[in-house]
């Protein structure tokens, strides 16, 4: 078996991956390692004798078709003008077969080419050695058109006249210069290889000194052995090269209507303004949730906060719930509808830290939503749900006054804060009706027809079965807490629920007893405890007064958070109140030292029996014993060791 290498074949080499970066024929074969672009040189002889000892092999191109004549395979690959010049070539090849076999004979082939030539309209009859030459390499070849190619096809592959020594310092710069984490540039290694072939000239007399490579050269020759991933990895990293060339793929499929949803969140082009205020707030995020199959949005949520656990439960609940409130919030009309609802099959996410989250798992556990992280690095999982992100912010964001756009290239001049004037809830409506009214409306190039078309089509043979009654205040009361009771009342941050139940629940509990509360999130107003004794949920009583009207759970900490800001400020600055609560201080420690004085200084000690403090006392000088105040002296009532201060003997 003859061994054929050309240019880019993969072989394998002693058990290593290399590649045929040049082969001259009958002389050498040039071979690049893989895994470090380290370039191994041997002759023809040494290829072979490797091959019949089974050390080098041949590995075939997965997906690739080659011919040995380095054509294309197919002839609708070559460029128009040779097409039309291999066509010419097959209408005087097949005129002339079918009328004879004598393709050799010029008086036989001339009438014949004569004929053909004025039925296809061509003024250039081609001679006979031409005709005969078409005739025996299209027989030859089994009848293959592609046998009449023009040779020019093959012009200009020509690989240059570059002395071996000459590549061999090329190679060497190449390592040594080039693949390296510094990241020198090609105009460097070039000089670098200027520098080296000028060294090797001084070495040598001048009818012998090498060629300059010229800088195009240089970069060609780069561009021909060097494989991009092995020059990415070698000057970045190997995971720069792993990420950058990853296999882009469409990732699991789905066959029906809520079998994947795919979620995800991220920051809009569009600056939002205070309704009242009109001051300038920020950019707005987005937390989008779409069925794969049908292309239909579950739920989108837009908030001004950055994603977290709470908008991912929203955004949820959303999508589970039915949308004819929503559709009557934002003032559309009755035809338009909005049908997606009922149990979701799986939920498909990346690793962000709020799908992570306790209270997001629980949830889609107690919906029976299986959760699927996609793995990093492959955005593909869920990139149904990336490519709707950008179709609105191409298709609605960047056309609202204070559009950020999507890059500083593309915003230009643009004077996004100026001319912001939308808020969240305008934001929100405006959202609302494009995805209701155009999107699900508009063709989807990947459906063939419109996302609502898709879902009513495919709902029919596979219905989507409804939440069931615990389900439903699962998503209504997403929120939850473990509290105590105390005085028949529950509290978390700040927020007070009653109810007549609660003295009972609690007198009949632990005392440190926890109960789950659940608050929903949208209206912190309403919430429910669960009682554990009569298996039942409670309906609580809202006890506030500063809160009168529907405030989500957002809101509510957002605004605790600004008034602990603005409270530990406002203490900061009152450096006179500090100093007068020092002041304060100091005159009570003031008046508890002077009411320790005027109690004569008694000292106390740790007790002791009665004997031995008798014996004690006993023992003391008379003079004490006498002046001392018989009422002290009562050691059935005491029985602590009592000391006088020596210095009353004086006075």
């Amino acid at each position: 078996m003859s061994l054929q290498l050309r240019e880019g074949l993969n072989v394998q080499f002693q058990g290593y991956p290399y590649r045929v970066l040049d082969v001259q024929p009958g002389r050498s074969v040039t071979l690049m390692d893989k895994c470090n672009a380290y370039t191994k040189e041997m002759t023809f002889d040494e290829v072979n004798h490797y091959f019949s000892l089974g050390k080098l092999k041949i590995i075939e191109d997965d997906g690739y078709i080659f011919r040995d004549d380095n054509l294309p395979p197919i002839p609708s690959a070559l460029p128009e003008h040779i097409r039309h010049s291999m066509q010419r070539r097959l209408q005087y090849v097949i005129g002339i077969l079918t009328q004879t076999e004598k393709t050799s004979c010029e008086s036989t082939l001339r009438p014949i080419a004569q004929s053909i030539a004025k039925a296809i309209g061509d003024t250039k009859t081609p001679g006979h050695l031409t005709l005969y030459r078409w005739c025996r390499d299209y027989k030859n070849s089994g009848e293959d058109i592609m046998s009449l190619a023009p040779r020019t096809q093959n012009c200009g592959r020509r690989q240059g006249q570059i002395h071996p020594e000459v590549l061999e310092l090329f190679y060497s710069v190449l390592d040594r210069c080039y693949l390296t984490i510094h990241r020198n540039s090609k105009k460097h290694a070039h000089q670098k290889l200027i520098d080296e072939i000028f060294l090797e000239n001084k070495k040598r007399p001048k009818e012998e000194w090498l060629s300059f490579l010229s800088y195009g050269g240089f970069c060609k020759l780069i561009k021909r052995v060097l494989d991009p991933f092995i020059e990415m990895a070698r000057r970045y990293s190997e995971r720069y090269a792993l990420r950058y060339f990853r296999t882009r793929d469409r990732g699991p499929v789905a066959f029906f209507p809520l079998e994947r949803v795919e979620i995800d969140h991220t920051i809009l082009d569009v600056i939002i303004v205070h309704p009242i205020t009109k001051k300038l707030l920020g950019r707005p995020t987005v937390t989008v949730a779409i069925d794969r199959r049908t292309r239909m949005v579950c739920a989108i949520y837009i908030d001004l906060a950055p994603p977290s656990s709470v908008a991912v439960m929203l955004c949820i609940k959303q999508a589970v719930s039915n949308k004819t409130e929503l559709i009557r919030q934002y003032g559309l009309s009755s035809d338009n509808y909005w049908p997606v609802e009922g149990r979701i099959a799986a939920l498909w996410m990346d690793n962000g830290p709020e799908f992570h989250a306790h209270v997001h798992k629980q949830l889609c556990c107690d919906l029976m939503i299986d959760l699927q992280y996609c793995p990093p690095g492959m955005p593909w999982y869920k990139a149904v749900v990336e490519r709707f992100i950008g179709t609105l912010n191409t298709r609605l964001i960047h056309r609202l006054p204070g559009t950020t756009w999507s890059n500083p290239e593309m915003r230009a001049s643009y004077p996004s804060e100026k001319l912001a004037c939308i808020t969240l809830e305008e934001l929100r409506a405006l959202v609302f009706k494009w995805v209701v009214v155009d999107y699900h409306n508009t063709r989807h190039s990947e459906l063939g027809e419109t996302p609502l078309q898709c879902w009513n089509r495919l709902i029919e043979d596979h219905p989507i079965p409804p939440l069931t009654d615990s389900s439903k205040l699962e998503t209504q009361f997403s929120l939850t807490f473990h509290r105590r009771i105390t005085n028949g009342r529950i509290s978390v941050k700040g927020l007070t629920y009653h109810h007549p139940h609660l003295v009972h629940l609690q007198a009949s509990a632990s005392r440190n007893k926890k109960f789950m509360l659940r608050i929903d999130p949208e209206d912190i107003r309403h919430a429910y405890i669960s009682d554990p004794i009569n298996k039942a949920l409670i309906k609580l009583d809202f006890i506030a007064q500063s809160i009168n009207e529907k405030t989500t759970w957002r809101a509510y900490v957002n605004t605790r958070k600004e008034i602990a800001i603005q409270s530990e400020a406002d203490s900061l600055l009152a450096e006179q109140v500090i100093g007068e609560k020092a002041v304060l201080n100091e005159e009570i420690f003031q008046l508890q030292r002077s009411a320790e004085q005027s109690l004569g200084k008694p000292k106390i000690k740790q007790a002791k029996c009665k004997s031995s403090i008798a014996h004690e006392v006993n023992s003391f000088p008379t003079k004490i014993q006498d002046e001392a105040d018989p009422r002290d002296m009562n050691y059935d009532d005491w029985e602590v060791e009592l000391y006088v201060d020596r210095s009353e003997e004086n006075d």
